[in-house]
């Protein structure tokens, strides 16, 4: 199973996006934020290359990068660690049973979290300078 499909919302929306939805490999992670004293947490990052087929109005603006914002509520259990200023690293959603999400991020900050619902909240096209892609 794909990682986009052990969540909810906006799977299709994804789908259009590329012929084959990429896995979460080498990408630049924005950052994870704990919210609602724990209960919550919020994962930004970016998709490892640009879309195969972006929305027209993508194109028109000159978009060459796609973020994603993912909420994980009820936590169960969240461990991260970090040595560095930046974060890349690889993301990996899966199911570990019909009641929990498990989501492992290796690379430059490695963290674990358990929670029981994965919502993709949105995916945005936007412009990234050259020199940080």
């Amino acid at each position: 199973m794909m990682w986009y499909e052990n969540l909810e919302g906006n799977c299709f929306f994804l789908k259009t996006l590329y012929k084959e939805v990429p896995k979460l490999e080498n990408i630049r992670i924005e950052g994870i934020y704990i919210k609602e004293e724990g209960r919550k947490a919020t994962l930004h990052f970016d998709m490892p290359f640009y879309a195969d087929h972006p929305p027209e109005k993508w194109t028109e603006l000159g978009y060459n990068s796609i973020s994603l914002e993912i909420d994980f509520f009820d936590i169960y259990y969240l461990e991260m660690k970090t040595w560095s200023d930046t974060y890349r690293g690889n993301i990996e959603i899966i199911k570990i049973n019909q009641e929990l999400i498990e989501i492992h991020i290796t690379g430059e900050i490695i963290a674990k979290i358990k929670a029981e619902v994965g919502l993709i909240q949105s995916i945005n096209g936007y412009i990234r300078s050259l020199e940080n892609i």
